[in-house]
């Protein structure tokens, strides 16, 4: 059997632009790290953003980051600055009063909680 992770964004944000996001989802090759990435293609948001969590399943977060601007074109991602949001153990979220509202991506990578023999 396989192990089964799920990776869930939820946000509250103001504006109306129609914008495309993707979502991207993928496993290492020994089953033990999951990764997933949400972020604008276009680099720069205009939505504003008022609150936003993504949240892992079946695995434990080793690393997460988020972003005001994804990369675009020639242009490097900008992180958000480390008071904005938090990483815990199942999920990164906006800092309630800290967050300035710009996300444009975020990454995570987390490790299975467990393994089956």
């Amino acid at each position: 059997m396989k192990d089964k992770y799920t990776c869930v964004f939820t946000y509250a944000s103001q504006g109306g632009t129609n914008e495309k996001w993707q979502m991207s989802l993928g496993m290492s090759e020994d089953h033990q790290h999951f990764t997933c990435t949400i972020w604008r293609p276009q680099g720069k948001s205009y939505l504003y953003f008022t609150q936003f969590q993504a949240e892992v399943q079946g695995a434990e977060i080793e690393y997460g980051m988020a972003y005001s601007k994804a990369a675009f074109e020639k242009e490097s991602d900008v992180p958000l600055r480390s008071e904005e949001f938090e990483v815990t153990k199942t999920a990164v979220a906006h800092r309630p009063g800290a967050f300035k509202a710009e996300l444009s991506k975020l990454v995570i990578v987390a490790k299975a909680s467990r393994s089956e023999l």
